[in-house]
């Protein structure tokens, strides 16, 4: 008997091809209802979306892009005094730190409409309203560190104090920057998406002038300490070598007929002096002139391939996109009801 209910309930679990199509017959109509009809509904639910412009710049780093994490690479880094070790594929990380956030935010910006802002952060505070929930929530919410005690003397400059609701707006502007570094093209791509067109290719240049910046003062920061150390010295051995030889020329004014050797060996230590200061002075310019040209040589290149430009249509809302998903999400649900509520499959097993 157990096997026989077995075997009863397999052959009722079991769906022919007659069946399938018999279902589709069935309920085809109303499944391409559904589906139009969520369709016109997303189409119509796009355009309450608020309209997004997505502008961008294609640069090419100086450096090849390429396996930045394999052993070799590395190695090559380390040979070359850790200059190198900056890939590109560590500049995303440059574009989500705090201090680029803070940069961002101290913007001057000028909307589609030609009205300027001293700074991002006014534009994007510009109409935004204290909410009824939000003034019920500020009664109970509690003051952080910093507003509460007042200001505090950190230990150090480096150390930064950030409010959670200055945090809150650097992690929003951050993320409105898009960085992309495409290893086989060897290419680096920036985008911004806004609401106005304008504003998103400032940013995106102003997120183009960080970078390159920061990577310039990374790779030539040693070389520039040296020329700032070298020039101090040459300044040093400059007075030095003019005092010597003040020092020589005024003992031979006043020995001019003298014939004693003392004085002569005066005169020579005198002379030997003005030499060394001479060739220190003249080794320690050339040195400083080396360093200069080296800076030069340090500097990294970014060629633009696709300059800023204002773009001038939409990226987003996609409406066949979203029309599509609509009329998916429609169908489906309406395969549950039929399955589920209607014919009761789940009920015959």
């Amino acid at each position: 008997m157990p096997d026989q209910m077995n075997i009863r309930k397999q052959d009722a679990l079991e769906i022919s091809i007659g069946d399938l199509i018999n279902f589709i017959k069935k309920y085809i109509i109303f499944l391409m209802l559904t589906g139009l009809s969520f369709a016109i509904i997303g189409i119509l639910y796009s355009f309450s979306l608020t309209r997004l412009f997505t502008a961008q710049t294609v640069l090419l780093p100086e450096y090849n892009m390429s396996s930045g994490n394999s052993f070799f690479s590395m190695a090559v880094g380390a040979e070359k005094g850790g200059a190198e070790k900056l890939v590109p594929d560590l500049y995303p990380n440059i574009l989500k730190s705090t201090p680029f956030g803070q940069y961002l935010l101290k913007q001057p910006v000028t909307d589609e409409s030609g009205k300027r802002y001293p700074h991002l952060e006014e534009y994007l505070g510009r109409s935004k309203q204290v909410s009824l929930l939000s003034r019920v929530l500020s009664v109970f919410k509690t003051d952080s560190p910093q507003s509460a005690k007042g200001p505090t003397l950190l230990p150090s400059p480096n150390i930064l104090m950030i409010s959670r609701e200055e945090q809150g707006k650097i992690s929003s502007v951050i993320g409105l920057i898009n960085i992309t570094v495409d290893d086989k093209n060897g290419i680096i791509t920036l985008e911004c998406e806004m609401s106005d067109p304008v504003v998103a290719a400032i940013l995106v240049e102003a997120s183009k002038k960080y970078l390159i910046d920061y990577v310039e003062e990374y790779r030539t920061s040693k070389t520039t300490d040296q020329v700032t150390f070298l020039q101090e010295r040459v300044r040093e051995s400059k007075s030095r070598q003019q005092i010597a030889e003040y020092a020589l020329q005024s003992y031979r004014d006043r020995n001019r007929s003298s014939f004693l050797n003392v004085a002569r060996i005066e005169e020579q230590r005198l002379q030997a002096d003005y030499t060394l200061a001479q060739s220190v002075y003249s080794d320690l310019v050339v040195k400083l002139e080396q360093a200069k040209i080296k800076v030069k040589e340090e500097k990294p290149v970014f060629k633009t391939l696709e300059p800023v430009q204002v773009p001038t249509s939409k990226s987003s809302p996609k409406r066949p996109l979203t029309a599509i998903t609509f009329a998916v999400v429609g169908t489906f649900m309406a395969l549950l009801y039929i399955v589920f509520f209607k014919e009761k499959y789940h009920l015959k097993l």
